[in-house]
């Protein structure tokens, strides 16, 4: 129960974790009392077979129970184990959902720490189809276990304890079961890896597909498109019934076992000429036992579909804890620096960039300052037109720096790599094209930089750059979906630049904000800068930099790995 893949977690998000990059454990916290009662509930009921089984023995004549009493208590085993079933599935669920619940915070998480890359379709399948997988595995496979072991366990023991010989005929099926399940579940994992890769590479053809849908309509290329689709969903159902033949084989392979078990009690009770009453006891305990002998073979199924899934969880897991091991190590160094001259002025700003501020320079910056930056040198020759936006990930804490090197970034005489979340995001704000907003109200998109600010200041906000929210229906409180919808690209540009602007944080980054904006929405913009009373940082039209008149700062055209790894290929 220790091992990474089948450990349990308590609800605190990662405590589960025994090292960064694993998934959690079952066996702890809140889920340690839940696989525990889940045994108890299986023990319970091998009681209570048994007091079912010597209920039958009294059925006999001259037993000295009434028939009526004896048959009442039968029923009221019975009973007793059905209620018993029914808390099992529940706890086993509740199991099964908080561990899932764990896992998909983390995978979240991997994607919100800097330098990740994963595919949006890779993205869905992680957090639908492999969970799905892990969930149906700890619910529907540790659960039962936990519970079906003990049950198994004690109808051997009571059985053996009745006639040596009857436990000896039901554990032989469940022996010759364990030894054709080893090769079937090889197999099935084989399988299942194969059906799980057709389905990302689904899913990523279908995320490709839908994001592109407006340039494939344009070009009438829907046909050509749904045939893709079809070629890779082809490839699914393909691989899905020659997988599902494995799986009929290993859920075959639990009936035939209990049924064998059964049969082999009653043959046993026969050939030695038990009394009959025994036997009969004799094969309703082995009838109890065969519920989770028969769950066997889907508790295996259950198991290779999992370890299909961890295979790709765990390094996508591991790389979002290298990422952000590095990001913290990053901060830390950073944290130990010193304010340079002239960094710790209030509304000053200092940048070093290794790999695109020119070596032994910074960018410098004072309230009121205006700077447009440029990708190539002085001379504009082999520019490269992404260092600007580049530079602006590195000092929002994007991207990370080179190997070996350090990013220096201070801002009010603060430094931004050291400041907690709360402080850093009051420090710094971003407006960049093509914003894409997270679920939620038009409102709270304003304020999400800077939620403790009122609401009068985001009204003022929102005039000043021009979006008059009170056209749509729900004005402020209107949600916002799909990443901005129903917002058109030009109120998308102007929402974003109010999100940055608001508080007023001493430095503003603004990147090419004007091209998604219409003409009035473009002289709000220059308006907008001219009159911003902190430092702004901008790529822009030659118009814009002129309205500003802005100083222009090169950057270097050496291009430098997003993380100091590099982006690893992704897996799927």
């Amino acid at each position: 129960m220790r091992s990474r893949e089948s450990g349990a977690g308590s609800p605190r998000p990662g405590a589960g974790s025994p090292e960064p990059g694993g998934l959690p454990r079952i066996f702890v916290g809140v889920r340690r009392r839940w696989v525990v009662g889940l045994a108890a509930l299986g023990i319970a009921q091998g009681a209570l077979g048994a007091v079912g089984a010597w209920a039958l023995t009294q059925l006999r004549p001259g037993s000295g129970w009434p028939v009526v009493v004896a048959i009442l208590s039968i029923v009221a085993t019975a009973v007793a184990i059905g209620g018993l079933r029914i808390e099992e599935r529940v706890v086993a669920e509740r199991l099964g959902q908080d561990y899932v619940r764990e896992l998909r915070r983390e995978l979240v998480e991997s994607e919100l720490t800097p330098g990740g890359s994963t595919h949006l379709g890779i993205t869905v399948a992680r957090t639908t189809n492999d969970l799905a997988s892990v969930r149906n595995w700890v619910s529907q496979g540790v659960g039962p276990l936990a519970a079906g072991i003990p049950l198994i366990a004690g109808s051997a023991v009571g059985l053996t304890v009745l006639d040596p010989f009857l436990g000896l005929g039901f554990l032989l099926p469940l022996g010759v079961l364990a030894a054709v399940m080893v090769p079937w579940a090889r197999t099935a994992y084989l399988k299942s890896r194969r059906l799980r890769r057709a389905r990302g590479r689904m899913a990523t053809r279908i995320a490709d597909t839908v994001g592109a849908s407006e340039g494939i309509i344009a070009a009438r290329g829907a046909g050509r498109e749904l045939d893709h689709i079809d070629s890779a969903s082809d490839d699914v159902v393909d691989r899905a019934v020659d997988r599902s033949a494995t799986v009929g084989a290993l859920r075959a392979g639990g009936t035939v076992a209990a049924l064998l078990a059964t049969l082999a009690v009653a043959a046993v009770g026969v050939v030695r000429g038990l009394d009959p009453a025994v036997t009969v006891a004799a094969m309703a305990m082995a009838g109890l036992a065969s519920t989770p002998i028969v769950d066997l073979g889907r508790i295996v199924e259950y198991r290779q579909t999992f370890l299909a899934a961890r295979a790709v969880l765990v390094p996508a897991l591991a790389d979002a804890a290298r990422r952000k091991a590095e990001h913290e190590l990053a901060s830390s160094t950073a944290a130990q620096a010193d304010v340079p001259d002239g960094a710790d002025g209030p509304g000053r700003v200092h940048l070093v960039v290794p790999g695109l501020v020119p070596d032994g320079s910074a960018l410098r910056a004072g309230p009121g300052a205006r700077i447009r930056l440029g990708g190539g040198d002085a001379g504009g020759l082999g520019g490269d037109p992404e260092a600007p936006l580049r530079l602006m990930r590195r000092v929002m804490g994007l991207d990370l720096a080179p190997a070996g090197d350090t990013d220096e970034i201070w801002v009010a005489g603060r430094n931004l790599r050291a400041v907690a979340p709360g402080e850093g995001r009051a420090l710094v704000g971003l407006a960049t094209r093509g914003s894409v907003f997270e679920r939620g109200t038009l409102r709270r998109a304003l304020r999400y930089r800077r939620p403790d600010l009122d609401d009068a200041t985001a009204d003022a906000v929102f005039e000043a750059v021009g979006l008059d929210v009170g056209r749509f229906p729900d004005g402020p409180r209107t949600v916002l979906r799909a990443g901005g919808e129903p917002l058109t690209v030009d109120q998308r540009a102007r929402l974003a630049l109010a999100r940055a602007v608001y508080g007023e944080p001493p430095l503003l980054l603004v990147a090419d904000l004007d091209r998604d904006l219409d003409q009035e929405g473009r002289e709000r913009l220059a308006g907008v800068l001219a009159g911003y009373p902190g430092a702004v940082v901008f790529t822009g039209s030659d118009d814009l930099a002129r309205a500003l008149d802005a100083e222009e700062f090169h950057l270097t055209t050496a291009r430098s790995p997003v993380t100091p790894a590099g982006h690893p290929a992704d897996a799927d």
